[in-house]
C-alpha cells in the first residue's frame, strides 16, 4: 500500500479551475526578482523537493484524486494516513504570489477592513475560479484565526465538510491530551468519509507515522550538520526547503528526499575541507516568513554574498520523536500523543514567547549566524506579538539584528526596505580599509589619496541637497534644489554650481542614486543610513550614547546608539508617511496658492507664536493633511496658529511612536532633515524632556545626510 493510493472521484470543476490557472499565469510583463530567479536551486536533493510540491498543487487539479486543503501545522501525516493529498492553501498563496497578477487577486479577495494578504489571495483566487475544488478542508489555531475563517467560508462555499484543530498555547500533559483526542477523532471521521476501515486506517496510520519519523530524523540530522560545520556556506539554498511546512511528511518519498539531501551536504562539507577559506560571505540567520512575491530583497542579499545557516522555515523545534523501527508496537494513541507533541513544541507559534524566541536565537547562534533578519509581514497577528521578544533576545545575545516590514505576498517597500537592509548587510560586510578623520587627520597622510574636493549629494523625495568638504573636512560649499525626477540633470546642475575643479570627487545616496545613468559620473555611492550613521559619529564621536530622528519628505528614520564601536539601533516608517515632512510641504505648496511668498519659515514661525495646540485626530498622513487644509481655510488666524502647532505635535508623537519602546528622554537627541531645524519641532522634543544636540552652523539639519555621502569618500576599498 502506498499513502498516494485514493479513491477516484469525478470533477469537472477541476479540469476548468487548471485552465484557469493557466490563463492565470500567461503574463509575460513580469517585473522583479524572486528567490527561485536570483537563487535557483543547486543541490538534487532541492530539486526534487520542489518537484513534490509542484507535483501535489498538479495533483490537486486532477480529478480523481481525494484532496484536503489544509493550513500551516495541520498534520500531513494525518491526511496521507487517510487517503487524501495534503494541498496547503496558504502555501498555494504564496505560490501565486510570483505573479504580476497577485495584487489583482488580493483586491478581488479583500475585505472592507486590512486583512492578510494570504487571506485575501485565497479568497481572490477562489473567486477567479483557480482555486481547485477540494474534498475536505481542514485548519488549525497553530498561527492565525483569520486563516481559519476563512478555510470555513470557503469550505461552506465549494460545499464540503471542514474540520478545525485547536493547538493549545502551552505544553501540558492535559493539553497534548486533548489534542491528540482531536488528532484521533478527525483522523476517525476523514477515513469514515473516504469509506477506510478501522483496521485499514489503523495500518495506514502506523505507516505513513513510520514514513514521517524517517524523514523527520534525517531532516535533524541536515540542521545538526550545519550547525556542527556551521558556518556552512550554502548560499541561499536553504530557503527553498520550507521543512516546517513541507508537505511530505507521512509519504514515502519524505524520507529519500532528506536522506539525499543530507548526503548532499555532507559531500559538500568534504569538498569545503579542500577548498581555502573565503572570508567575504555574510552568513546570517532568518525569523520569520520569507518574502514570496517580487522583490529586490533577493538581489541585494545575493550581491552582498549572504548565506543563511539558520531559517524559521526550517527549524521543526526541539521535538521528540520515537526511533522508526518502534513505530509498529506504538498504539494508535502514542501515535496522535506524539504528533500533538511536536504541534505543541512547533517552534514560533504558542504563549511561552520569551522562551521560544531564546531557544531560536541561541540556535541561530550555534549555526555561526553574524546577525539575523527579522521579516515581519503586514496584518499578521502570529508574527506582530513576537518581533519585540526576538529583538530583545538579539540584542542580549550581541547578535545584530534587522526588521524588515512589509507584504511577503505583495511584496516589500523598496526605499525602506533597502535603506534598513542596506546598512545592516554593510555593517556585516568585511570591513573596509578607511582612513582617519576628524583630529587624525592631516594634509600629509591625505594629499596623496583625498582629493581637494569631496562632495556629498543626497537626492531626497521632496529635496536634493549637497554638499562640499576640503581635505580638513570643513564645509566650503553647499546647496539645495527641488527634486523632481530627473537626477541626472539634477547632479548637471549641482556640478554647475560648484563651478571648475581640477581635483573633486562625487558620491551619491538617497532614493536618486541607484539610477543606473548616474553610476559612472561619481566615485561612490552609499546608503542614506550609512551617509548619516558616518555623519553623526564624525560630530559626536565623543559620546557613547545618543539618538537621532532624521524626518524627511516621505520617510523617518531613527538611530540610537548604545555604543560608538557597535552598529545603532535602527528603524524607519515602513509603508505610509504619516508623521514625515509631506504634511508641511502639501499644506505649503496649498498655501502658495493664496500667498505666493510663505515659506517653511512662516508656518514655523506660527506655529511658535501659538497659546496652544489643536490635536490632530489621525494617523494617516493624507488624512492629516486633508483634515488641516480644511480646517486652516474655515479659521481665522489665531487658530491656525493652533492648528499648524497641532502639526508639529503630530509629526513629533509619529517620529517617538518608532523609537524602541524601552526608550528614555536620556539619551541626547539629533533632529535631522528640513523640519528638524524648526523651532516648534525643538521646542516640542525640549518639552517632552528630550535633550537636544547642536549641529556645527555650517552643517544645516538638511544637509547632514549630504555631509556623510561627503566622508564616505575617505573610505578606500580594499
Amino acid at each position: 500500500m502506498k499513502n498516494t493510493e485514493v479513491v477516484p472521484i469525478q470533477s469537472d470543476k477541476r479540469d476548468l479551475a487548471y485552465e484557469a490557472l493557466r490563463k492565470f499565469s500567461e503574463d509575460s510583463d513580469q517585473k522583479g526578482a524572486t528567490l527561485s530567479s536570483v537563487a535557483p536551486p543547486l543541490l538534487a536533493a532541492t530539486k526534487s523537493l520542489i518537484s513534490k510540491r509542484a507535483f501535489i498543487t498538479r495533483m490537486a487539479y486532477k480529478p480523481g484524486y481525494k484532496i484536503a486543503a489544509n493550513s500551516l501545522l495541520v498534520p500531513s501525516e494525518l491526511l496521507w494516513a487517510s487517503g487524501y493529498i495534503p494541498f496547503n492553501w496558504e502555501m498555494f498563496s504564496s505560490l501565486i504570489a510570483f505573479h504580476s497578477k497577485v495584487i489583482d487577486l488580493t483586491n478581488k479577495g479583500s475585505a472592507p477592513v486590512p486583512r492578510c494578504s494570504f487571506i485575501n489571495a485565497l479568497k481572490g483566487a477562489f473567486r477567479e475560479e483557480i482555486l481547485p475544488v477540494p474534498d475536505v478542508t481542514i485548519s488549525s489555531s497553530a498561527f492565525c484565526e483569520g486563516i481559519s475563517h476563512m478555510i470555513s467560508e470557503l469550505s461552506e462555499n465549494f460545499n464540503v465538510p471542514n474540520f478545525h484543530l485547536d493547538i493549545p498555547g502551552f505544553n501540558d500533559k492535559l493539553a497534548v491530551k486533548a489534542l491528540a483526542q482531536q488528532l484521533e477523532y478527525t483522523f476517525k471521521k476523514l477515513c469514515e468519509i473516504n469509506s477506510i476501515k478501522e483496521e485499514d486506517a489503523s495500518n495506514r496510520l502506523h505507516e505513513t507515522f513510520y514514513h514521517s519519523v524517517r524523514a523527520k530524523t534525517e531532516f535533524l540530522e541536515i540542521l545538526k550538520l550545519r550547525k556542527t560545520h556551521g558556518p556552512l556556506n550554502l548560499g541561499m539554498e536553504p530557503l527553498h526547503w520550507h521543512g516546517q511546512f513541507a508537505p511530505f511528511w507521512g509519504d514515502e518519498s519524505g524520507y529519500k528526499i532528506c536522506n539525499r539531501l543530507k548526503l548532499e551536504l555532507i559531500n559538500r562539507i568534504d569538498s569545503l575541507k579542500h577548498q581555502p577559506e573565503k572570508d567575504n560571505a555574510i552568513p546570517l540567520a532568518m525569523f520569520g516568513l520569507i518574502p514570496y512575491g517580487r522583490s529586490d530583497v533577493w538581489q541585494q542579499l545575493k550581491d552582498a554574498n549572504v548565506n543563511f545557516t539558520f531559517e524559521g522555515v526550517n527549524y521543526l523545534g526541539e521535538i521528540e520523536l520515537p526511533e522508526a523501527e518502534k513505530v509498529v508496537s506504538m498504539s494508535d494513541s502514542e501515535i496522535f500523543e506524539n504528533m500533538a507533541l511536536q504541534l505543541i513544541n512547533a517552534p514560533v507559534r504558542g504563549l511561552n514567547f520569551t522562551e521560544k524566541a531564546d531557544i531560536f536565537l541561541k540556535n541561530a547562534v550555534d549555526s555561526g549566524a553574524k546577525g539575523i533578519i527579522i521579516f515581519s509581514h503586514e496584518h499578521c497577528q502570529m508574527l506582530a506579538a513576537r518581533l519585540t521578544e526576538y529583538e530583545n533576545q538579539a540584542s542580549k545575545m550581541n547578535l545584530k539584528f534587522v526588521s524588515i516590514s512589509g507584504d511577503v505576498i505583495l511584496g516589500m517597500p523598496k526605499g525602506p526596505t533597502g535603506l534598513r537592509l542596506g546598512t545592516f548587510l554593510s555593517e556585516l560586510s568585511p570591513k573596509k580599509k578607511h582612513l582617519p578623520m576628524d583630529g587624525d587627520i592631516t594634509l600629509n597622510n591625505l594629499s596623496a589619496c583625498i582629493p581637494e574636493v569631496r562632495v556629498g549629494i543626497d537626492f531626497g523625495s521632496g529635496f536634493s541637497k549637497y554638499l562640499a568638504i576640503n581635505r580638513d573636512n570643513k564645509v566650503i560649499q553647499q546647496g539645495l534644489f527641488t527634486s523632481g525626477i530627473d537626477y541626472p540633470h539634477l547632479l548637471k546642475e549641482i556640478k554647475d554650481d560648484l563651478g571648475e575643479h581640477s581635483d573633486i570627487n562625487f558620491a551619491l545616496a538617497g532614493v536618486g542614486s541607484d539610477n543606473t545613468q548616474l553610476i559612472s559620473q561619481v566615485h561612490n555611492q552609499t546608503t542614506e543610513i550609512n551617509a548619516l550613521i558616518l555623519a553623526v559619529k564624525s560630530l559626536f564621536g565623543h559620546l557613547k550614547q545618543f539618538m537621532v530622528i532624521d524626518i524627511g519628505t516621505q520617510d523617518v528614520k531613527v538611530l540610537k546608539f548604545h555604543a560608538q564601536d557597535q552598529a545603532p539601533w535602527i528603524n524607519t516608517n515602513k509603508s505610509c508617511g504619516a508623521g514625515t515632512g509631506m504634511v508641511l510641504v502639501q499644506i505649503l505648496e496649498r498655501w502658495k496658492q493664496s500667498n505666493p511668498d510663505i515659506t517653511f519659515d512662516d508656518i514655523d514661525q506660527m506655529a511658535l507664536n501659538a497659546k496652544k495646540s489643536e490635536l490632530i485626530n489621525t494617523t494617516c498622513g493624507i488624512f492629516a493633511v486633508t483634515n488641516v487644509v480644511s480646517a486652516l481655510i474655515q479659521s481665522e488666524i489665531s487658530r491656525r496658529k493652533e492648528i499648524l502647532s497641532g502639526v508639529y505635535q503630530y509629526i513629533a508623537t509619529q517620529a517617538i511612536k518608532l523609537l524602541p519602546p524601552e526608550t528614555n528622554t536620556d539619551f541626547p537627541l539629533v533632529l535631522v532633515g528640513g523640519v528638524g531645524r524648526h523651532k516648534s519641532l525643538q521646542k516640542i522634543f525640549t518639552e517632552k524632556g528630550f535633550e537636544l544636540l547642536e549641529l556645527p552652523r555650517s552643517i544645516p539639519s538638511q544637509h547632514l545626510v549630504a555631509y556623510g555621502t561627503a566622508l564616505s569618500l575617505n573610505q578606500l576599498s580594499n
